[in-house]
């Protein structure tokens, strides 16, 4: 991830997904307010098409890591490009997944499993940089650059257990997205629900660790930040929702709408940090 968002190209393309993912979620915000209206048609194609804008916006994600890892080819830094086409792999899988939703309006199940073995993937390459991150800390070298230049501050300049808990993070964050399959009934609902918001709130507490470590001192930290925080937040709500009895379609409607609500806040903070990373890029 940190060498998609060093390149302009793909932040571009991440800024482009981070808009195409907010309009999508405005639909979908839409769909879930008029759930209880006279037309309950026009709730449902107004659900469709934020599934498909969904699926556009997670394909814009996938050409940024494509375009990455078409600029470190050029550059012939292959070990860097091998993990970037693990990283492609962790993001055609849910693009796959959100293509079978919306084109099964939203009822197909195995694309909730493959969203997660996704996500699982991006866990797996996290953890291994954690791995080597950790043997490069135990070595003589860094030993020796810490005790010239970072005495008497601990773990400042330290990654690897802020790349595990990333890993950690993400790999609670798709086992929660794989419950979503059976989200139909109450149990795996507040399942999925709280196991995502764990998983989300371990990833921005790694971000908020390498950030008061100065490992990440760039302007989108504290949007970024924001963003995990209320995504969290929207995750924690649909747990909450899920748990609930409610006795009509509208009381159901404005539940939701609570949920979609905060998630669309949460998009547009991710989208505002990527905005403003581009912006630090082009200068």
């Amino acid at each position: 991830m940190d060498r998609i968002i060093k390149s302009l190209a793909p932040t571009a393309l991440l800024v482009a997904g981070a808009v195409v993912f907010v309009l999508g979620t405005a639909f979908l915000l839409a769909s879930d307010a008029t759930l209880a209206s006279a037309s309950a048609g026009a709730s449902g194609d107004l659900a469709q098409a934020g599934r498909w804008l969904q699926f556009v916006a997670v394909a814009c994600l996938l050409g940024a890591v494509c375009t990455a890892g078409w600029e470190v080819i050029l550059r012939s830094e292959w070990a860097a490009g091998a993990e970037i086409a693990a990283a492609a792999l962790g993001t055609l899988l849910p693009t796959i997944g959100l293509a079978a939703l919306a084109a099964s309006n939203g009822s197909s199940p195995a694309a909730a499993v493959t969203i997660a073995v996704g996500i699982g993937v991006w866990a797996l390459l996290v953890l291994s940089r954690a791995a080597r991150t950790a043997l490069a800390e135990q070595g003589p070298a860094y030993g020796a650059a810490q005790g010239a230049g970072a005495a008497g501050h601990g773990n400042r300049g330290r990654q690897a257990d802020l790349w595990l808990a990333a890993a950690v993070g993400l790999f609670v964050l798709a086992i929660g997205y794989g419950f979503t399959s059976a989200a139909g009934a109450a149990g795996p609902g507040i399942a999925a629900g709280l196991l995502q918001a764990v998983g989300l709130g371990v990833l921005a507490w790694s971000v908020a660790a390498a950030r008061s470590r100065q490992l990440l001192d760039s302007r989108p930290v504290p949007v970024a930040l924001t963003g995990l925080a209320l995504l969290a937040i929207s995750f924690l709500a649909s747990a909450i929702v899920a748990g609930l009895a409610f006795s009509t379609l509208t009381a159901l409607g404005a539940g939701l709408t609570v949920v979609t609500a905060v998630e669309l806040a949460a998009v547009i903070a991710l989208g505002l940090a990527a905005w403003t990373r581009v912006r630090e890029l082009y200068r």
